[in-house]
């Protein structure tokens, strides 16, 4: 019987809130499992913006287990 579950949130920097990954793990060992692997499969993007065009940032976060 699992008495507690644990859930993986990731914090990317102090501009974003943080971040919780879908799913819950039954030990603290596979939920951090699962959150260094969605930082390994993390994508980032460069894009050119015209001048000083003020842009809303959007994470998103998509683990596979």
């Amino acid at each position: 019987m699992v008495n507690d579950l644990y859930f993986a949130w990731i914090k990317i920097d102090e501009s974003l809130p943080w971040i919780e990954l879908k799913g819950s793990y039954e030990t603290k060992d596979e939920a951090q499992k699962a959150a260094k692997e969605a930082v390994k499969r993390m994508r980032i993007r460069i894009v050119q913006s015209p001048e000083h065009k003020t842009m809303k940032p959007l994470a998103a976060i998509r683990t596979t287990r």
